[in-house]
Protein backbone atom coordinates (compact mmCIF):
# COMPACT_ATOMS: atom_id res chain seq x y z
CA UNK A 1 0.00 0.00 0.00
CA UNK A 2 1.28 3.61 -0.72
CA UNK A 3 0.41 6.44 1.10
CA UNK A 4 1.48 9.78 0.00
CA UNK A 5 -0.77 12.30 1.52
CA UNK A 6 -0.72 15.60 -0.40
CA UNK A 7 -3.12 17.80 2.40
CA UNK A 8 -0.68 18.80 5.17
CA UNK A 9 -3.47 21.16 6.45
CA UNK A 10 -6.82 20.00 6.06
CA UNK A 11 -10.69 19.93 7.61
CA UNK A 12 -12.23 16.29 7.12
CA UNK A 13 -15.17 14.01 8.28
CA UNK A 14 -13.84 10.44 9.82
CA UNK A 15 -15.94 7.56 9.92
CA UNK A 16 -14.89 5.65 13.19
CA UNK A 17 -15.76 1.57 13.04
CA UNK A 18 -17.79 0.62 15.89
CA UNK A 19 -15.79 -0.65 18.99
CA UNK A 20 -14.01 -3.97 18.86
CA UNK A 21 -14.05 -4.36 22.36
CA UNK A 22 -17.39 -3.72 23.24
CA UNK A 23 -18.82 -5.41 19.96
CA UNK A 24 -17.17 -8.95 20.85
CA UNK A 25 -17.97 -8.36 24.75
CA UNK A 26 -21.68 -7.83 23.66
CA UNK A 27 -22.01 -10.82 21.21
CA UNK A 28 -20.65 -13.25 24.01
CA UNK A 29 -22.86 -12.27 26.36
CA UNK A 30 -25.73 -12.78 23.47
CA UNK A 31 -24.37 -16.37 22.94
CA UNK A 32 -24.42 -16.72 27.03
CA UNK A 33 -27.87 -15.49 27.24
CA UNK A 34 -29.18 -17.50 24.34
CA UNK A 35 -30.59 -13.95 22.51
CA UNK A 36 -30.39 -13.09 19.02
CA UNK A 37 -28.09 -10.52 19.02
CA UNK A 38 -29.76 -6.46 18.80
CA UNK A 39 -26.62 -4.47 18.45
CA UNK A 40 -26.55 -1.46 16.74
CA UNK A 41 -23.47 -0.33 14.96
CA UNK A 42 -21.60 -3.54 15.25
CA UNK A 43 -17.59 -3.85 14.52
CA UNK A 44 -16.99 -4.83 10.85
CA UNK A 45 -13.23 -5.36 11.90
CA UNK A 46 -11.98 -9.28 11.16
CA UNK A 47 -11.89 -10.01 14.73
CA UNK A 48 -15.67 -9.14 15.15
CA UNK A 49 -16.70 -11.16 12.31
CA UNK A 50 -14.64 -13.91 13.35
CA UNK A 51 -16.19 -14.18 16.83
CA UNK A 52 -19.62 -14.46 14.91
CA UNK A 53 -18.71 -16.92 12.73
CA UNK A 54 -16.96 -18.61 15.42
CA UNK A 55 -20.35 -18.73 17.86
CA UNK A 56 -22.47 -19.64 15.04
CA UNK A 57 -20.04 -22.82 14.85
CA UNK A 58 -20.40 -23.55 18.55
CA UNK A 59 -24.06 -23.62 17.96
CA UNK A 60 -24.04 -25.78 15.65
CA UNK A 61 -21.64 -28.60 17.81
CA UNK A 62 -18.20 -27.67 15.42
CA UNK A 63 -15.47 -29.62 16.60
CA UNK A 64 -12.51 -27.42 15.62
CA UNK A 65 -12.36 -23.56 16.05
CA UNK A 66 -9.73 -21.72 14.35
CA UNK A 67 -9.04 -18.48 15.77
CA UNK A 68 -6.40 -17.02 13.86
CA UNK A 69 -4.63 -14.08 15.50
CA UNK A 70 -7.73 -13.12 17.45
CA UNK A 71 -6.53 -12.96 21.37
CA UNK A 72 -9.75 -11.60 21.81
CA UNK A 73 -11.63 -14.48 20.44
CA UNK A 74 -9.56 -17.31 21.58
CA UNK A 75 -9.69 -16.37 25.20
CA UNK A 76 -13.16 -15.30 25.47
CA UNK A 77 -14.45 -18.61 23.58
CA UNK A 78 -12.09 -20.59 25.47
CA UNK A 79 -14.40 -19.82 28.80
CA UNK A 80 -17.53 -20.82 26.70
CA UNK A 81 -16.14 -24.11 25.70
CA UNK A 82 -15.38 -25.39 29.03
CA UNK A 83 -18.81 -24.92 29.61
CA UNK A 84 -20.48 -26.58 26.53
CA UNK A 85 -21.34 -30.45 26.14
CA UNK A 86 -18.74 -31.22 22.55
CA UNK A 87 -15.04 -32.17 22.81
CA UNK A 88 -13.06 -29.41 20.92
CA UNK A 89 -10.16 -28.28 19.39
CA UNK A 90 -9.15 -24.42 19.55
CA UNK A 91 -5.88 -23.68 17.55
CA UNK A 92 -4.95 -21.10 15.64
CA UNK A 93 -2.18 -18.80 13.87
CA UNK A 94 1.73 -19.39 14.32
CA UNK A 95 1.49 -15.93 16.24
CA UNK A 96 -0.94 -17.06 18.41
CA UNK A 97 0.75 -20.29 19.54
CA UNK A 98 2.98 -17.60 20.55
CA UNK A 99 0.49 -15.66 22.80
CA UNK A 100 -0.15 -16.82 26.43
CA UNK A 101 -2.88 -18.43 27.70
CA UNK A 102 -1.66 -20.59 30.51
CA UNK A 103 -2.74 -18.32 33.16
CA UNK A 104 -6.91 -18.57 32.04
CA UNK A 105 -6.48 -21.91 31.32
CA UNK A 106 -5.34 -22.52 35.21
CA UNK A 107 -7.96 -20.30 36.43
CA UNK A 108 -11.00 -22.58 34.17
CA UNK A 109 -9.20 -25.61 35.83
CA UNK A 110 -9.70 -24.47 39.05
CA UNK A 111 -13.43 -24.06 38.13
CA UNK A 112 -13.44 -27.75 36.79
CA UNK A 113 -12.29 -27.41 33.07
CA UNK A 114 -11.11 -30.01 31.67
CA UNK A 115 -8.02 -28.62 29.24
CA UNK A 116 -4.29 -30.36 27.61
CA UNK A 117 -1.72 -28.43 25.99
CA UNK A 118 -1.63 -29.96 22.68
CA UNK A 119 1.68 -28.77 22.10
CA UNK A 120 3.42 -26.36 24.38
CA UNK A 121 2.46 -25.39 27.83
CA UNK A 122 0.47 -22.26 28.43
CA UNK A 123 -0.28 -21.68 24.16
CA UNK A 124 -2.48 -23.30 21.97
CA UNK A 125 -3.65 -25.53 20.17
CA UNK A 126 -6.12 -26.64 23.18
CA UNK A 127 -8.06 -29.64 23.86
CA UNK A 128 -11.07 -28.93 25.39
CA UNK A 129 -13.35 -31.54 27.02
CA UNK A 130 -16.57 -29.76 27.80
CA UNK A 131 -18.29 -30.10 31.06
CA UNK A 132 -20.03 -27.62 33.79
CA UNK A 133 -17.88 -24.70 35.63
CA UNK A 134 -18.41 -24.07 39.19
CA UNK A 135 -18.91 -20.94 40.62
CA UNK A 136 -17.38 -19.61 43.70
CA UNK A 137 -14.24 -17.63 44.89
CA UNK A 138 -11.04 -17.62 42.22
CA UNK A 139 -7.81 -15.79 41.98
CA UNK A 140 -6.38 -14.53 38.28
CA UNK A 141 -2.98 -13.41 37.40
CA UNK A 142 -3.65 -10.29 35.65
CA UNK A 143 -0.30 -9.39 34.76
CA UNK A 144 -0.31 -10.75 30.77
CA UNK A 145 -3.73 -10.00 30.15
CA UNK A 146 -6.97 -9.02 31.39
CA UNK A 147 -8.81 -10.82 28.54
CA UNK A 148 -8.42 -13.18 31.21
CA UNK A 149 -10.85 -11.96 33.92
CA UNK A 150 -13.11 -10.73 31.18
CA UNK A 151 -13.53 -13.63 29.83
CA UNK A 152 -14.27 -15.32 33.22
CA UNK A 153 -16.41 -12.84 34.14
CA UNK A 154 -18.40 -12.45 30.87
CA UNK A 155 -19.52 -16.41 31.89
CA UNK A 156 -20.09 -15.41 35.69
CA UNK A 157 -23.75 -15.18 35.74
CA UNK A 158 -24.28 -18.34 34.28
CA UNK A 159 -22.65 -20.26 36.67
CA UNK A 160 -24.23 -21.09 40.03
CA UNK A 161 -23.70 -18.97 42.73
CA UNK A 162 -21.81 -16.34 40.47
CA UNK A 163 -18.12 -15.94 41.15
CA UNK A 164 -16.04 -13.90 43.37
CA UNK A 165 -12.50 -12.59 41.65
CA UNK A 166 -9.45 -11.26 42.82
CA UNK A 167 -6.93 -9.96 40.31
CA UNK A 168 -3.31 -11.10 41.48
CA UNK A 169 0.13 -9.67 39.84
CA UNK A 170 0.83 -6.49 37.97
CA UNK A 171 -2.83 -5.19 36.90
CA UNK A 172 -2.58 -4.60 32.73
CA UNK A 173 -5.21 -2.53 30.83
CA UNK A 174 -7.81 -2.18 34.04
CA UNK A 175 -10.09 -0.29 31.88
CA UNK A 176 -10.97 -3.44 29.66
CA UNK A 177 -12.11 -5.03 32.69
CA UNK A 178 -14.21 -2.06 33.55
CA UNK A 179 -15.49 -2.21 30.11
CA UNK A 180 -16.50 -5.62 30.69
CA UNK A 181 -18.64 -4.67 33.66
CA UNK A 182 -20.22 -2.07 31.89
CA UNK A 183 -21.23 -3.87 29.03
CA UNK A 184 -22.48 -6.82 31.09
CA UNK A 185 -24.44 -4.13 33.27
CA UNK A 186 -26.34 -3.11 30.24
CA UNK A 187 -27.56 -6.96 30.09
CA UNK A 188 -29.00 -6.36 33.32
CA UNK A 189 -25.73 -8.36 35.43
CA UNK A 190 -24.92 -7.43 38.57
CA UNK A 191 -21.39 -7.02 38.84
CA UNK A 192 -19.13 -4.40 40.71
CA UNK A 193 -15.60 -3.64 41.24
CA UNK A 194 -13.74 -2.67 44.30
CA UNK A 195 -10.04 -2.28 43.81
CA UNK A 196 -8.52 -5.42 43.09
CA UNK A 197 -12.00 -8.26 44.17
CA UNK A 198 -14.40 -8.05 40.89
CA UNK A 199 -18.08 -10.02 41.78
CA UNK A 200 -20.86 -10.88 39.67
CA UNK A 201 -23.84 -12.51 40.63
CA UNK A 202 -25.06 -15.71 39.52
CA UNK A 203 -28.30 -14.10 37.36
CA UNK A 204 -28.69 -14.72 34.02
CA UNK A 205 -28.42 -12.09 31.64
CA UNK A 206 -31.71 -10.42 29.96
CA UNK A 207 -31.60 -9.42 26.34
CA UNK A 208 -31.45 -5.16 25.46
CA UNK A 209 -30.72 -3.14 22.39
CA UNK A 210 -27.41 -2.33 22.66
CA UNK A 211 -25.79 0.36 20.27
CA UNK A 212 -21.55 0.13 20.32
CA UNK A 213 -19.94 3.02 20.32
CA UNK A 214 -16.93 4.43 17.86
CA UNK A 215 -13.72 2.73 18.67
CA UNK A 216 -10.87 4.57 20.90
CA UNK A 217 -8.46 2.91 19.87
CA UNK A 218 -9.20 3.88 15.98
CA UNK A 219 -9.52 7.41 17.03
CA UNK A 220 -5.50 7.33 17.67
CA UNK A 221 -4.70 7.30 14.56
CA UNK A 222 -6.58 10.71 13.72
CA UNK A 223 -5.34 12.33 16.67
CA UNK A 224 -1.85 11.34 15.16
CA UNK A 225 -2.53 12.79 11.60
CA UNK A 226 -4.12 16.16 13.12
CA UNK A 227 -0.59 16.46 15.65
CA UNK A 228 1.48 15.92 12.53
CA UNK A 229 -0.27 17.82 10.10
CA UNK A 230 -0.21 22.01 9.47
CA UNK A 231 -3.11 23.25 11.40
CA UNK A 232 -5.21 20.19 10.62
CA UNK A 233 -8.48 19.32 11.87
CA UNK A 234 -10.95 16.44 12.43
CA UNK A 235 -14.40 15.66 13.50
CA UNK A 236 -14.58 12.32 14.55
CA UNK A 237 -18.23 11.71 14.26
CA UNK A 238 -20.37 10.64 16.69
CA UNK A 239 -17.34 10.06 19.25
CA UNK A 240 -18.33 10.83 23.07
CA UNK A 241 -16.00 11.72 26.10
CA UNK A 242 -18.36 10.21 28.11
CA UNK A 243 -17.76 6.56 27.61
CA UNK A 244 -15.90 3.57 29.18
CA UNK A 245 -13.55 3.36 26.86
CA UNK A 246 -10.49 3.35 28.31
CA UNK A 247 -8.43 4.87 25.35
CA UNK A 248 -10.95 8.03 25.49
CA UNK A 249 -7.34 9.26 27.45
CA UNK A 250 -6.17 10.08 24.40
CA UNK A 251 -7.06 14.04 24.50
CA UNK A 252 -4.93 13.83 27.61
CA UNK A 253 -2.35 11.96 25.99
CA UNK A 254 -2.61 14.89 23.08
CA UNK A 255 -2.91 17.90 24.17
CA UNK A 256 0.29 17.33 25.07
CA UNK A 257 1.46 16.69 21.43
CA UNK A 258 -0.27 20.19 19.85
CA UNK A 259 -3.99 18.89 19.52
CA UNK A 260 -7.02 20.37 21.21
CA UNK A 261 -10.18 18.78 21.71
CA UNK A 262 -13.83 19.58 22.19
CA UNK A 263 -17.51 17.70 21.71
CA UNK A 264 -19.65 19.74 19.47
CA UNK A 265 -22.55 18.76 17.39
CA UNK A 266 -21.72 15.92 15.82
CA UNK A 267 -19.01 14.43 17.52
CA UNK A 268 -15.90 15.48 18.71
CA UNK A 269 -14.02 18.02 16.80
CA UNK A 270 -9.65 17.91 17.35
CA UNK A 271 -7.25 20.13 15.96
CA UNK A 272 -3.83 21.20 15.78
CA UNK A 273 -3.20 24.23 17.98
CA UNK A 274 0.68 24.73 16.91
CA UNK A 275 1.12 24.81 20.87
CA UNK A 276 4.57 24.74 22.54
CA UNK A 277 5.63 21.14 22.97
CA UNK A 278 6.99 19.95 25.88
CA UNK A 279 11.00 19.03 26.31
CA UNK A 280 10.18 15.89 27.27
CA UNK A 281 6.72 13.73 26.64
CA UNK A 282 6.32 10.75 29.07
CA UNK A 283 3.19 8.22 29.12
CA UNK A 284 3.01 4.95 30.74
CA UNK A 285 1.09 3.01 28.70
CA UNK A 286 0.14 0.11 31.40
CA UNK A 287 -3.45 0.79 31.11
CA UNK A 288 -3.32 1.72 27.37
CA UNK A 289 -1.08 -0.21 25.30
CA UNK A 290 -3.09 0.21 21.98
CA UNK A 291 -2.36 3.40 22.10
CA UNK A 292 1.61 3.13 21.90
CA UNK A 293 1.94 2.94 18.47
CA UNK A 294 0.27 5.81 17.27
CA UNK A 295 1.67 7.93 19.95
CA UNK A 296 5.77 6.49 19.54
CA UNK A 297 5.26 7.45 15.83
CA UNK A 298 3.89 10.86 16.99
CA UNK A 299 6.71 12.03 19.03
CA UNK A 300 9.58 10.16 16.21
CA UNK A 301 7.55 12.71 13.40
CA UNK A 302 7.63 15.51 15.84
CA UNK A 303 10.76 15.54 17.04
CA UNK A 304 10.49 15.00 20.78
CA UNK A 305 12.17 13.26 22.96
CA UNK A 306 9.91 10.64 24.93
CA UNK A 307 10.04 8.05 27.72
CA UNK A 308 7.25 5.54 27.12
CA UNK A 309 6.82 3.01 30.49
CA UNK A 310 4.05 0.43 30.85
CA UNK A 311 5.43 -1.90 28.09
CA UNK A 312 6.04 -5.11 29.45
CA UNK A 313 2.69 -6.68 27.52
CA UNK A 314 3.17 -5.28 24.06
CA UNK A 315 5.98 -8.26 23.15
CA UNK A 316 2.79 -10.65 23.37
CA UNK A 317 0.36 -8.21 20.78
CA UNK A 318 -0.34 -9.03 17.40
CA UNK A 319 3.80 -8.13 16.81
CA UNK A 320 6.42 -7.55 19.33
CA UNK A 321 4.88 -3.85 19.25
CA UNK A 322 8.34 -2.37 20.80
CA UNK A 323 10.85 -4.26 18.64
CA UNK A 324 8.80 -3.79 15.75
CA UNK A 325 8.54 -0.14 16.33
CA UNK A 326 12.31 0.11 16.72
CA UNK A 327 13.22 -1.81 13.61
CA UNK A 328 10.63 0.27 11.36
CA UNK A 329 11.14 4.17 12.92
CA UNK A 330 14.98 3.04 12.26
CA UNK A 331 14.61 3.22 9.00
CA UNK A 332 14.04 7.12 8.81
CA UNK A 333 17.00 7.69 11.69
CA UNK A 334 14.91 7.22 14.48
CA UNK A 335 17.27 6.47 17.75
CA UNK A 336 15.31 4.16 20.13
CA UNK A 337 17.21 3.17 23.35
CA UNK A 338 15.29 -0.15 25.38
CA UNK A 339 16.07 0.84 28.97
CA UNK A 340 14.06 -2.58 30.28
CA UNK A 341 11.14 -4.81 28.89
CA UNK A 342 8.96 -1.78 30.50
CA UNK A 343 10.82 1.70 29.96
CA UNK A 344 11.87 3.11 26.24
CA UNK A 345 13.26 6.51 24.98
CA UNK A 346 12.84 8.18 21.83
CA UNK A 347 15.77 10.18 20.87
CA UNK A 348 14.41 13.25 18.66
CA UNK A 349 15.78 13.59 15.72
CA UNK A 350 17.71 16.73 14.42
CA UNK A 351 15.82 17.17 10.84
CA UNK A 352 13.44 14.68 9.05
CA UNK A 353 13.79 12.59 5.69
CA UNK A 354 11.87 13.20 2.99
CA UNK A 355 10.93 10.51 0.44
CA UNK A 356 8.92 10.69 -2.88
CA UNK A 357 7.17 8.50 -5.03
CA UNK A 358 9.95 7.20 -6.76
CA UNK A 359 11.86 6.33 -3.84
CA UNK A 360 9.30 5.60 -1.03
CA UNK A 361 10.31 4.31 2.43
CA UNK A 362 9.13 1.10 2.60
CA UNK A 363 7.51 0.00 6.04
CA UNK A 364 6.67 -3.43 7.18
CA UNK A 365 3.41 -3.79 9.42
CA UNK A 366 4.36 -7.53 10.65
CA UNK A 367 1.04 -8.14 10.10
CA UNK A 368 -0.49 -5.72 12.76
CA UNK A 369 -3.13 -3.29 12.04
CA UNK A 370 -2.19 -1.08 14.62
CA UNK A 371 1.15 -0.55 13.23
CA UNK A 372 0.34 -0.13 10.18
CA UNK A 373 -2.07 2.29 10.64
CA UNK A 374 0.41 4.14 12.85
CA UNK A 375 3.30 4.48 10.08
CA UNK A 376 0.72 5.18 7.22
CA UNK A 377 0.44 9.03 8.99
CA UNK A 378 3.79 9.37 9.11
CA UNK A 379 3.29 10.32 5.51
CA UNK A 380 2.15 14.02 6.74
CA UNK A 381 6.29 14.69 7.59
CA UNK A 382 7.99 12.41 5.39
CA UNK A 383 6.27 12.24 2.19
CA UNK A 384 5.38 9.12 0.60
CA UNK A 385 5.17 5.84 2.50
CA UNK A 386 5.01 2.49 1.29
CA UNK A 387 3.19 -0.29 3.76
CA UNK A 388 3.98 -3.51 2.94
CA UNK A 389 0.93 -6.51 4.63
CA UNK A 390 -1.21 -3.07 4.96
CA UNK A 391 -4.27 -5.11 5.05
CA UNK A 392 -4.27 -6.19 8.13
CA UNK A 393 -5.79 -2.91 9.00
CA UNK A 394 -8.50 -5.21 8.44
CA UNK A 395 -8.34 -6.70 11.75
CA UNK A 396 -9.91 -3.45 13.59
CA UNK A 397 -10.46 -0.89 11.39
CA UNK A 398 -11.28 -2.38 7.71
CA UNK A 399 -12.22 1.21 6.24
CA UNK A 400 -9.04 3.10 7.44
CA UNK A 401 -7.25 3.71 4.42
CA UNK A 402 -10.48 4.80 2.53
CA UNK A 403 -11.03 7.29 5.13
CA UNK A 404 -6.76 8.58 4.99
CA UNK A 405 -7.46 9.07 1.42
CA UNK A 406 -9.62 12.18 2.45
CA UNK A 407 -6.02 13.53 3.33
CA UNK A 408 -5.27 12.79 -0.12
Amino acid sequence: MRVSVSKRSFDVEVNLPGSKSESNRALMICYYGGFSPEIQCLSNADDTVLLQKVLSGLKCGTSVIDCGNAGSVCRFVLTALAMRDTDTLLTGSERMFKRPIGGLVKVLRSLGADISYCKSEGFLPLSVRGGTLRGGEVSVDVSESSQFVSSIMLAAPMLNGGLKIHLEGLISSLPYIDMTAEVMRRYGAKVERVGREVVVHGEPYTNCRYSVEPDWSAASYWFEAVALSRGGRALLKNLDTDTSQGDSVLTDIFSGLGVSSRMCEGGLLIENNSAPLDAVFRFDFSDNPDLFPAVAVTCAGLQVEAVFEGLRNLSIKESDRVTVMMEELSKIGVEMERCSADRLIIKPLSSLPYFTDERAVVFDSHDDHRIAMALASLSLKIGSVEITNAEAVSKSYPDYFDELSKLV
